[in-house]
C-alpha cells in the first residue's frame, strides 16, 4: 500500500467562456481631502474593456465625505483601509468577466458643477471572481468648487458703481477652506474680460465666513463681459475657475 502520494486527478479545465460576477468598489477623493459625494452632486463613475471598449458598469459615487479625523489626521499602519471603514461614499459594481480583463475605470465630476467637471482614471486588470473590496480602486481628482453668490448675473448692472464680487470656494469634496484652516485657498482673484482681454481684476480676501471671498472691481464701460472667479493653490496642484456674463450699462 502506498502512502504520501500526490493526488493524480484531473485538474479542471478553466471556463473561459462563462462570465462571472466579480465585485469592484471604487472611492473617489479629493486631493489632500476627502471623499466626493452627495453634497457636490456625487461622481459618475465608469469600468471600460480596454479590448473592446465596451462599457462594463457605470454608476454614481455618493454619500458622505467619510471621517475626517481617519483620512486627514490619523497615523495609520500599512494596509489599513482608509475610506470603507468610515462608511463615506462609495460606488460598487458587479461585472461579468470570462477571463483576465484589462479596464479602464474613470471618475468625473463633481456632477452638482457640470461647468466645473474634472476627471481621472486608471488602467488595470481584473480576475474573474476575484472581488475587489476594501478601499478598493481609489481615484484621486484635483480642484475647487466655486459658487458665484454675487453680483446678481442674471440682471444688468450700473456702470457707474463699482463690481461687489462675493463667492463660496470648497474642496470637491464641499469640505470648508479658510485662512489658516485645514484646507486653504493661496489666491482667489475675480476678474471681467471682454474680447479675450482682462479690463478689470482684483484679488478677493476672506469674508469672515466659512469658505467665503469678497472684493470690488472697479467700474467700467457698458457692455457684455465674463465675470471669472479663479482660487488656485499651485503647490497642491489645486484649481478652480467658473464663468458668468455679465452685461453692465449706463
Amino acid at each position: 500500500m502506498l502512502s504520501g502520494c500526490a493526488s493524480t486527478s484531473t485538474p479542471r479545465p478553466t471556463d473561459l467562456t462563462t462570465p462571472r460576477p466579480t465585485r469592484v468598489v471604487t472611492h473617489v477623493v479629493t486631493h489632500d481631502a476627502k471623499l466626493i459625494g452627495s453634497a457636490v452632486g456625487g461622481v459618475r463613475v465608469t469600468i471600460r474593456d480596454v479590448t473592446t471598449d465596451r462599457i462594463l458598469a457605470e454608476g454614481q459615487h455618493d454619500g458622505g465625505t467619510g471621517d475626517t479625523k481617519r483620512i486627514m489626521q490619523d497615523l495609520r499602519k500599512r494596509g489599513d483601509t482608509l475610506f470603507a471603514a468610515t462608511g463615506g461614499a462609495r460606488y460598487e459594481a458587479t461585472v461579468a468577466i470570462a477571463a483576465p480583463t484589462l479596464v479602464d475605470i474613470s471618475a468625473e465630476g463633481p456632477l452638482g458643477y457640470p461647468d466645473q467637471l474634472t476627471r481621472a482614471s486608471k488602467r488595470l486588470l481584473l480576475f474573474p471572481g476575484r472581488d475587489v473590496g476594501g478601499d478598493g480602486i481609489v481615484l484621486e481628482l484635483h480642484g475647487y468648487v466655486i459658487d458665484l453668490m454675487g453680483p446678481d448675473t442674471t440682471q444688468a448692472l450700473p456702470a457707474s458703481s463699482a463690481l461687489r464680487v462675493r463667492a463660496r470656494v470648497r474642496m470637491l469634496c464641499s469640505c470648508p477652506t479658510q485662512p489658516g484652516g485645514m484646507w486653504e485657498v493661496r489666491d482667489v482673484v475675480a476678474r471681467l474680460v471682454r474680447n479675450g482681454v482682462v479690463v478689470r481684476e482684483g484679488a478677493l480676501t476672506y469674508g469672515g465666513e466659512s469658505s467665503i471671498y469678497t472684493g470690488e472691481l472697479a467700474p467700467v464701460e457698458s457692455g457684455v463681459y465674463q465675470l471669472e472667479v479663479l482660487a488656485a493653490n499651485p503647490g497642491a496642484a489645486t484649481f478652480g475657475i467658473v464663468r458668468r456674463r455679465v452685461t453692465i450699462v449706463r
